[in-house]
């Protein structure tokens, strides 16, 4: 890669230290944007308390540090007021219809409004189940806000049959964004092989990291790119390359065949030993820029720098370190207190791996599900802290049992709440605002799973509350069971819920999840649907037969992937969920919905 390049990203690096000096910084950030991904629920950031008792405690340094995390930073942005009302300047400047979509006022609370629908890949293929796309949207109301698809089937270059790896859209809005809504931001082919995770945006909007895998081009390897979005796009006057066909960046896995009107590069590196990644994502620690990434025999791999130079895999130390053997991995997650990494295995246990040596934690792992015949853990772990302590939460099947596991990051004896018959694949659940705002005791707000009922196969949703000490506490009224997703019955494929994503705008606490077929609610009857459940009355949650609103998705059972949401706002066409229908080749979707307002 090129010194210039090399200098820019030096610049960025420099940039971001001066970003995030102290906690008055806040405003800051969210004049630079906001990321939302597959990571944004994965670390959860709850109260740590006033700065003078950290000071009296001898912990300032410590509390600063934790406040001072862009992960925090971002997480208390997007719960803030002025977060769900930053597009109203916009609104002014442009028609309340929007063509092709008609009236925003036809929205109502019992169903969600479609604003677009573009294929980016074959019919059924898109962004995969349980993987995300990723939004950056800028504080100053833009419409250059991006959302970025990663396509899950092989790349291939060309005019009239190319295939992009990664396809993004702005001009998001579509009540407030000019012209045609969206744009095609960028599409680029990145190589052969398939883009099957989440992707990961820089804290400046400025580049996108993700993985690609299976590319067969001198033997199957998997490549970690960093793209740096061109400036110099042409056709819709922003700052991105607008193609009518991919264009390529990598061909070959070596030769850069940027065409002239495209000023965008790309950096790979290719992993240790030419694995194949399957369903873990990259998670990438801002601060001390590095990524983290697990392969499908076992092995996590570190990735520095990653915005901020070219960049290149750690192989000094123990790294690439040896997790489990022959065990496929999850997404890794970093816990903002201690540094340790964690990590599911398709082996059924949790790992944590020391982030400075790569050594194991002094307790290495602990079965998710316990039981007999202890089911594959299929997704990330969601890590919860407070700045001095922190809890780690997973799930997966034994025998008989979905369960939710929770645990110190010390992985302590664990708690676990059993919710419902086994059968279906358990994916990441999400907190209440109760639990975002919560004491630093963790003992406030409930968490949300998709469990079964007492049938197997039958997705169900579970409310679970936290005891005074903030352990689980799946007992009595704080064990309560929600509203069946899946018809009775339906056992076999296609059942699965998606990960949750919660999102609060101020005075409304919402919750979506998506179902892959044979839907139970109202409105999504025997099909794939995406629902969402208004969970601000905590206390009522037990009484919900309905969801709050819902979008079918159809017949099949490829279902959708995961669920980003760009904004709270109030303002018209501007709060959305992103996610692939994976139903049909309209697959790259956005969704307004009125509940969210």
């Amino acid at each position: 890669m090129c010194d210039s390049f090399a200098r820019r990203r030096i610049v960025h690096y420099l940039a971001a230290a001066l970003f995030f000096p102290v906690a008055a910084a806040i405003p800051a950030l969210a004049q630079r944007g906001v990321v939302m991904d597959w990571s944004t629920h994965r670390v959860v950031f709850t109260a740590p308390g006033p700065e003078m008792d950290a000071l009296m405690n001898g912990r300032r340094q410590q509390w600063q540090d934790f406040i001072n995390n862009p992960r925090y930073r971002m997480q208390q942005i997007r719960r803030s007021a002025a977060w769900a009302n930053r597009l109203t300047a916009i609104n002014s400047a442009v028609s309340q219809v929007r063509e092709n979509h008609g009236s925003p006022a036809s929205q109502n609370q019992t169903s969600m409004q479609k604003d677009w629908a573009f294929a980016i890949g074959p019919s059924g293929v898109g962004t995969p189940n349980n993987k995300y796309p990723a939004v950056f949207a800028a504080d100053t109301p833009s419409c250059s806000d991006f959302v970025v698809f990663p396509v899950n089937t092989p790349g291939a270059s060309g005019t009239g049959d190319g295939q992009a790896n990664l396809v993004g859209f702005n001009n998001l809005y579509s009540g407030t964004c000019t012209g045609g809504v969206p744009t095609v931001a960028f599409a680029f082919y990145l190589g052969q092989g398939t883009f099957q995770t989440s992707p990961v945006i820089s804290l400046f909007g400025n580049e996108v990291a993700a993985l690609e895998s299976n590319n067969s081009i001198g033997g199957t390897r998997t490549n970690f790119h960093v793209l740096t979005l061109g400036t110099n796009g042409t056709g819709n006057g922003s700052a991105f390359d607008s193609p009518a066909v991919p264009h390529t960046i990598i061909d070959n896995g070596s030769t850069v065949t940027t065409p002239a009107t495209n000023n965008a590069t790309d950096a790979y590196v290719t992993l240790v030993a030419n694995p194949s990644v399957t369903i873990s994502s990259p998670y990438v620690d801002y601060i001390p820029d590095v990524a983290y990434v697990g392969d499908d025999d076992g092995v996590l791999h570190k990735i520095t720098p990653v915005f901020n130079g070219t960049p290149a895999e750690v192989t000094a130390g123990a790294w690439p370190v040896t997790v489990a053997s022959g065990v496929m991995l999850t997404g890794p997650v970093v816990d903002p207190v201690t540094g340790n990494i964690f990590v599911g295995g398709s082996d059924g246990n949790l790992y944590c791996i020391v982030s400075s040596t790569g050594a194991p934690c002094a307790t290495s792992h602990v079965s998710v599900a316990g039981g007999t015949s202890p089911g594959p853990v299929l997704d990330a772990p969601i890590v919860t802290s407070n700045g001095t302590s922190s809890w780690v939460f997973s799930e997966a099947s034994n025998a008989s049992n979905s369960v939710l596991m929770q645990a110190t990051t010390a992985l302590g004896t664990p708690t676990r709440a059993s919710l419902g018959a086994a059968g279906t694949d358990l994916y990441s659940g999400d907190f209440d605002n109760g639990y975002y705002t919560t004491t630093t005791s963790f003992s406030g707000g409930h968490i949300y799973f998709c469990g079964n009922a007492k049938s197997a196969s039958t997705p169900t949703l579970y409310q679970v509350g936290f005891t005074g000490a903030g352990t689980l506490n799946p007992n009595g009224s704080n064990l309560v069971t929600g509203p069946q997703l899946v018809k009775t019955g339906s056992t076999g494929t296609g059942v699965d819920c998606t990960p949750l994503t919660e999102v609060f705008n101020g005075t409304t606490d919402m919750l979506f999840l998506g179902v892959r077929g044979h839907g139970n609610p109202s409105g999504c009857t025997n099909q794939a649907c995406i629902m969402s459940f208004d969970i601000t009355t905590s206390s009522a949650f037990g009484s919900k037969t309905t969801p709050a609103a819902v979008f079918p998705l159809g017949g099949s059972n490829n279902g959708s992937s995961g669920i980003v949401i760009d904004n709270t706002s109030t303002e018209t066409g501007t709060s959305n969920i992103y996610f692939s229908n994976l139903q049909s080749g309209t697959s790259a979707t956005q969704v307004s919905q009125a509940a969210l307002k």
